[in-house]
């Protein structure tokens, strides 16, 4: 549906411009959202098992830049469409697809409850930053996306 407004040009003529419905330019940013948090989801779980050791201490460099990338992808759909609240969607289709393939894999979340010599292992703990991470960033997403679509102040 098309709403046909009236404009008035520089010079006083009246020019007809063709405004898409609000409800139907609502759907590219909507998909955008879902396909953002699907590649944020796939390409974070690849990502966050890897452990750099450094001095013989895991760290979980894997997950937090796992968690950056899906921070940076819910902020990058919010932004391209002008929508603070499709960051939050992004975050979310992220975190419903990442607790689905933890909940429906093989071990489900395999190495969360194990122990080795009284420690969770650095596999288990890249999973917890990916998991809480995940939540971080989209609450993060949101107010980056805020502050980056908010009305420019006047003097």
């Amino acid at each position: 549906m098309e709403i046909r407004k009236q404009r008035n040009d520089d010079d006083g003529s009246n020019a007809g411009v063709v405004v898409p419905s609000s409800v139907s330019s609502r759907w590219p940013g909507r998909l955008a959202a879902v396909l953002g948090g699907i590649l944020a989801a796939g390409l974070g779980t690849a990502l966050h098992a890897h452990i750099w050791y450094l001095a013989g201490i895991g760290v979980p460099a894997g997950a937090i830049g796992a968690v950056l990338l899906a921070t940076c992808i819910a902020v990058f759909v919010a932004v391209a469409a002008r929508s603070v609240p499709l960051a939050a969607l992004t975050g979310v289709v992220a975190y419903v697809l990442v607790g689905l393939t933890a909940s429906f894999s093989a071990g489900g979340v395999i190495a969360a409850g194990v122990e080795l010599d009284g420690a969770v292992p650095p596999v288990g703990v890249a999973g917890y930053v990916w998991v809480v991470g995940l939540a971080v960033g989209t609450v993060s997403a949101v107010a980056v996306s805020w502050w980056a679509l908010r009305p420019p102040r006047r003097r």
